[in-house]
């Protein structure tokens, strides 16, 4: 297993892999609602700040991607000019509406913590390791590009989630219904 930079080419291996680790999103208008919400605007516009861990035959068993500035993350992905927003609206009002509200309560964090992240890991590649070493190289890539902090929100049902993201040294700054928002900061010093 290795850790490298996304390719283009890596598109459909990484919503397989989105798809696999979201269960509940199992209809095809469910699938589109998944990716617009949590997948193809990061890999479509912010693909330096995105990383995928690898098989030795370089097949996507997981990922980390990240938007480095939530602010103007917020504003692209919510304008009519791109896609995401209206598909998700589309397809699945209820995530639209979450997400919508998830931005509005987590932009005092993202003063502070000006990136945020979704990571997953299909299962057969769980334990081994990756999700560190992805969220050590998104760290690096961040701290290197003078960005001082990441945040995640993280489900607070997902035991495992919750579990690793602790133990990796995430911060744990805020509850909000159903969630919680992880941060980190990205210096040097804090890169594991």
């Amino acid at each position: 297993m290795h850790i490298r930079q996304y390719r283009p080419s890596d598109k459909q291996a990484l919503r397989r892999v989105c798809a696999v680790t979201a269960p509940t999103y199992s209809t095809d208008a469910r699938r589109d609602a998944l990716y617009a919400a949590y997948l193809d605007y990061y890999i479509d516009c912010e693909p330096e700040y995105c990383f995928v861990a690898a098989t030795d035959a370089d097949e996507a068993v997981g990922y980390v991607i990240c938007a480095p500035d939530f602010k103007r993350y917020r504003e692209n992905y919510f304008s009519k000019r791109l896609p995401y927003s209206a598909k998700l609206l589309k397809s699945a009002p209820d995530v639209w509406l979450s997400k919508r509200a998830e931005a509005m309560i987590v932009k005092k964090i993202a003063s502070r913590y000006p990136a945020h992240l979704h990571i997953d890991i299909l299962p057969e590649g769980q334990r081994m390791g990756l999700g560190t070493a992805l969220i050590d190289r998104l760290r690096e890539k961040l701290s290197s590009d003078g960005i001082p902090g990441v945040f995640l929100v993280c489900g607070a049902s997902n035991v495992k989630g919750v579990g690793f993201y602790r133990k990796y040294g995430f911060e744990e700054v805020k509850k909000i219904p159903g969630s919680i928002v992880f941060a980190i900061g990205t210096s040097d010093s804090n890169v594991r």
